[in-house]
């Protein structure tokens, strides 16, 4: 085994096998050091963006194409990941909050608040090694609060407030919203082209199918899906 190969095994696999983490023998040593040099230049990057953000508590990887804005809002636990072309608003009352590990995929955006002034959005907390999926939507004007072992499919969309549209006489822009908060259970699976609306609790050890636009609470290890999402099966059933 070459060196890349070893060194590939002790950063991503060593202490992961309970997990199931294993070094793929179809890996070659070329690919290894292509990824260790990635992972370098994440990481070289990360380093300069931490004298920036409002805390870190280790390591940061930031890819090509990230912006973050209102780096003093935005605070990190240690190996947090942002992946390509991500985009990360730290503009909020309460501040934007990843745990440990949290990765936030390529061409996500996280918007707590407009570009160009109003009123600032209350902000995003997300628990340790939940994954962001590639170009997740998180429109945290209203607070957005993720457990910890969620697991976002790509193109998720969160949207905390509504458009109040009540008088018939007014156009609706000018109605201003109304702000809810998103909860999100611990251990979660949330799937592709999913829409989560203003007001929902998703309860622990759920999952939400694909495709499901999410508009009431979940109970915690259910199963859910369609337009609007409905009840499949609670997890715990085997028949």
């Amino acid at each position: 085994m070459g060196a890349a190969k070893r060194l590939y095994g002790r950063l991503f696999v060593r202490g992961r096998e309970h997990l199931g983490a294993s070094l793929d023998p179809a890996l070659s040593e070329r690919d290894a050091m292509g990824i260790l040099l990635r992972v370098a230049c994440t990481l070289s990057r990360g380093f300069w963006w931490k004298l920036r953000l409002g805390s870190t508590a280790g390591r940061l990887f930031v890819a090509r194409g990230v912006t973050i804005l209102s780096p003093g809002h935005i605070h990190c636990g240690n190996n947090v990941k942002f992946e390509e072309n991500a985009e990360i608003q730290g503009l909020s009352r309460n501040g934007v909050h990843f745990g440990d590990g949290v990765t936030v995929g390529r061409g996500a955006s996280i918007r707590p608040s407009s570009y160009y002034g109003g009123e600032l959005g209350e902000g995003l907390t997300v628990g340790a090694q939940t994954a962001i999926g590639a170009y997740n939507w998180i429109g945290a004007s209203g607070q957005v609060t993720i457990g910890a072992g969620v697991m976002f499919g790509p193109r998720v969309t969160l949207i905390p407030e509504n458009h109040i549209f009540e008088d018939n006489k007014r156009p609706i822009r000018e109605q201003g919203v109304k702000r809810e908060p998103v909860v999100i259970g611990d251990n979660c699976w949330i799937g592709c082209n999913v829409t989560i609306l203003a007001g929902v609790t998703i309860g622990e050890g759920s999952i939400v199918a694909a495709g499901a636009v999410v508009a009431k609470d979940v109970a915690p290890g259910s199963i859910v899906g369609g337009i609007p999402a409905r009840l499949i099966r609670m997890r715990e059933a085997t028949d």
